[in-house]
């Protein structure tokens, strides 16, 4: 009949005493890391926390279609997906090996003497008897639970790494998306400044023939209406490197991509608010990177402490036979072992200390890295809330700015015109209606990248504890 040994229920509790002892917890931040509030400005009608479709926000039908075309055809994300994948398995593997290894096998053939009566002996093999073996090997058993939380550790860091590109990597196309509409505006500015330009060359041109102005401002408004040409040129580049770089974002060539928008101005600059500070630490990818690394090398201290016991290792095999195959089901010859091994190394040369003393001195490491990543993230928090205010506040300014310069050129232009005005006064107007347009046009795209910046810093909606409920 078969029994399990009745030292195993010791031994097992022996052993789970032990790695209990060889374990110890991972570092906290300290809490002066985690400020209590923020104090950036905050709008308080704002949503809290971004939505894990921020880019809706934006109120851009045209943004919407892109980003979801991002992330069903970017390279870079269907790489990151199949990391992904490669990292379940991984761990799942890592799962196995917290359990005793199986091994069943089949067989047959034996080898057999004859001796005949005159003493003679004939040797052979024949047929039977058929043997079945099981065995269970258990080895590293004080190490497997700190393996395991290792390799736990580097999953969920992948799993944060993953975010955190996807991230980025949405993130790079709204931008570029805006920069496409920038450089449209700035098109459509340029044009204006152009068309401007030569209205003014065309009235210095005429009061040059007239005899009532020197040729000098004919020939510098000349000058200015080829700057503007050549800025133009330029901007028709800028627009397709921009539309190149979003269709590489979306898996595509250039040739025959283009966007529909033209224009930054019906473009909704949405408003978000953070939430507590502490919630920063699961909502932000990198940040649950970090943390992760801290855990994964808490997990490698566990598992170079553990040398400093007894090696042990269980093993089980059980051994049936039979002449026939049908007897082997039925009624077999049967044997059972069952074993346990305890090795301890007693002396090393101070090996394992120094392995123990590396192991923490990167767990060091990694704790400073992560209180690193914290507090540049919420510093950058924190900016992030002060810039856009800064830059609500210069919109304000350049689009009151921008309706004084064009009112001013237009002033400029029609006394010119009557011969009131010197040529001076319309290149001072005309130079500052164009520097004033072009810095309106910038003041938006800022504003606009911020929201993108902060949306991003705030995390984009992601969730640790949500990655880990779809996983599962």
């Amino acid at each position: 009949m078969n029994s399990v040994h009745p030292k195993l229920p010791v031994l097992a509790g022996v052993v789970l005493a032990a790695a209990g002892c060889a374990t110890i917890d991972p570092p906290e931040l300290p809490e002066t890391d985690v400020p209590a509030e923020w104090q950036g400005p905050i709008e308080p009608a704002a949503e809290v926390w971004p939505d894990t479709e921020w880019w809706t926000r934006f109120d851009t039908p045209e943004l919407t279609a892109l980003v979801e075309d991002v992330k069903a055809n970017n390279l870079d994300l269907a790489n990151n997906q199949r990391n992904l994948i490669s990292a379940q398995i991984t761990l799942r593997e890592a799962g196995f090996s917290l359990w005793p290894t199986p091994v069943l096998s089949l067989g047959t053939g034996t080898s057999f003497t004859q001796i005949r009566v005159d003493g003679s002996s004939t040797s052979g093999n024949s047929s039977g008897p058929f043997q079945l073996s099981g065995s269970v090997t258990y080895n590293g058993i004080l190490s497997k639970p700190a393996t395991y939380e290792r390799a736990a550790a580097d999953y969920d860091s992948r799993v944060a790494q993953a975010a955190d590109l996807a991230l980025n990597t949405l993130g790079t196309a709204a931008s570029t998306y805006f920069q496409v509409l920038l450089t449209r505006d700035r098109i459509r500015a340029a044009q204006q400044n152009l068309e401007n330009a030569e209205a003014i060359g065309a009235i210095a041109r005429a009061r040059v023939n007239a005899g009532v102005a020197v040729p000098i401002e004919a020939l510098q408004q000349q000058i200015a209406i080829e700057r503007e040409r050549a800025n133009l040129s330029s901007l028709y580049q800028n627009d397709l490197s921009a539309r190149a770089s979003l269709a590489l974002l979306l898996g595509r060539s250039v040739q025959g991509f283009d966007v529909g928008g033209q224009t930054l101005e019906d473009i909704e600059v949405p408003v978000v608010q953070p939430g507590l500070p502490s919630d920063l630490l699961v909502r932000r990818p990198d940040l649950v990177q970090a943390e992760a690394a801290v855990r994964g090398a808490t997990a490698s201290v566990n598992v170079v402490r553990t040398n400093f016991f007894p090696q042990i290792s269980l093993t089980g095999t059980d051994n049936a036979s039979s002449s026939s195959l049908t007897n082997l089901v039925s009624s077999p010859n049967t044997s059972l072992n069952i074993g346990a091994n305890l090795v301890q190394t007693l002396l090393d040369n101070g090996q394992r200390r120094r392995n123990v003393e590396q192991a923490r001195i990167s767990l060091e490491s990694s704790l400073a890295n992560y209180r690193r990543a914290v507090l540049a993230a919420f510093n950058e928090i924190e900016v992030q809330l002060s810039n856009i205010e800064l830059l609500e506040a210069q919109g304000e300014v350049a689009r009151r700015n921008l309706d004084a310069a064009e009112e001013s050129f237009r002033i400029a232009q029609a006394r010119y015109g009557e011969g009131v005005a010197d040529y001076q006064t319309v290149l001072t107007s005309q130079n500052t209606l164009f520097s004033t347009r072009t810095s309106y046009l910038d003041n938006k795209l800022q504003r606009l990248n911020a929201i993108v910046g902060l949306y991003q810093a705030l995390g984009g909606g992601w969730e640790a504890d949500a990655e880990d409920a779809d996983s599962e």
